[in-house]
């Protein structure tokens, strides 16, 4: 951005501009940082308050389901489907309220053509495609370390009510509170610093959200390819429609596996991706060459290196607290806790 040598694109010279734009960095992610904290803490308070009541209506612990923290499956994940999207959607939700940011701000649903936007979507689809690729390198270097690389597999029985509240809570819950949460608080919060640091600001945080250094990785590729649809359609839908995507493969090829084995879920597998690769790259040269879709590199009239801006967003305390918790859940998975 070009601005005045004396006053800066704030008002101020350059330095003091500078440090102003750090302080308003630092200040954005502690708050958005203690947000994304606060829902780990919601989650588990509701998570034990619903334990209490389940004892309080004559529920005892179930040994013989200590998968399902000794409760029925069934009930176990519709519990498990309110918990998670109230502490997620709560927390973004207040997060609103309190900044008095008006829902059609935060939470932006600008309308597009069909056609950019699914070309959104299945770039994005191809991106998370190929972030399981730098995602399993990353298990196999800590599997060769000696640690336990493996993600925590979530428990299944073959009860059909069983299998759709974990399909709701695997496809359907997530894409629409995370994206609440990572392309809403956090994206639209850190977009008035830069498009490009607000994506991948916002990226850093959804990965290590996850609490384990192989879904992190997977996460950062797929929130690059998230908030770069969402920041360039303007709108959350393709970001929702890449989330439910990838994790509607991932549950298919998962019960695919469960049920008829290994060749079925690699010849399945091989068809989807070859489907989301081509896909993949025919929307990529349509983006390319649509020459009335408009590329939004939102610069937010900031002074900061991106590297000075990445060294604000970690300096503060929220995101510093936030960057711990994440370290010790992801060492205490490799340690197989």
């Amino acid at each position: 951005m070009i601005y005045d040598t004396f006053h800066g694109p704030f008002g101020y010279p350059p330095y003091f501009a500078a440090q102003a734009e750090k302080r308003q960095i630092r200040r954005t992610a502690n708050q958005v940082s203690w947000t994304v904290i606060f829902c780990g803490g919601l989650i588990f308070l509701l998570t034990q308050a619903a334990v209490f009541f389940l004892r309080a209506v004559g529920y005892s612990y179930n040994r013989r389901l200590s998968e399902f923290s000794g409760i029925p499956p069934a009930l176990y994940y519709l519990l498990t489907c309110a918990v998670y999207a109230l502490g997620i959607a709560a927390p973004a939700l207040l997060y609103f309220a309190l900044k008095r940011i008006p829902l059609q701000v935060g939470l932006p649903f600008r309308r597009n053509r069909a056609a950019d936007t699914a070309a959104l979507v299945f770039f994005g689809c191809m991106v998370c495609l190929l972030a399981n690729y730098p995602a399993e390198w990353v298990s196999t270097l800590i599997e060769r370390a000696g640690f336990n690389g493996v993600i925590p597999e979530t428990p299944l029985s073959d009860d059909p009510l069983v299998l759709t509240f974990y399909g709701i809570e695997t496809v359907v819950v997530p894409p629409l509170v995370e994206e609440l949460m990572f392309r809403g608080v956090v994206l639209q919060s850190l977009r008035r610093f830069g498009d490009g640091f607000a994506v991948l600001a916002s990226s850093l945080i959804f990965g290590m959200m996850h609490g384990n250094f192989p879904q992190t990785v997977f996460a950062f590729f797929a929130g690059l390819a998230m908030g770069f649809a969402a920041v360039q359609a303007d709108s959350l839908l393709p970001s929702i429609l890449i989330h439910f995507i990838n994790n509607l493969v991932s549950f298919a090829l998962q019960l695919t596996n469960r049920y008829w084995g290994d060749a079925a879920v690699s010849t399945i597998s091989e068809i989807v991706s070859a489907a989301l690769l081509i896909l993949g790259m025919l929307a990529l040269v349509y983006l390319v060459r649509r020459r009335g879709f408009r590329y939004r590199q939102n610069r937010g009239g900031t002074v900061l290196t991106l590297s000075g801006k990445m060294a604000a967003l970690f300096s503060n305390p929220g995101t510093v607290i936030f960057t711990l918790l994440f370290l010790t859940l992801s060492v205490s998975v490799l340690q197989g806790g």
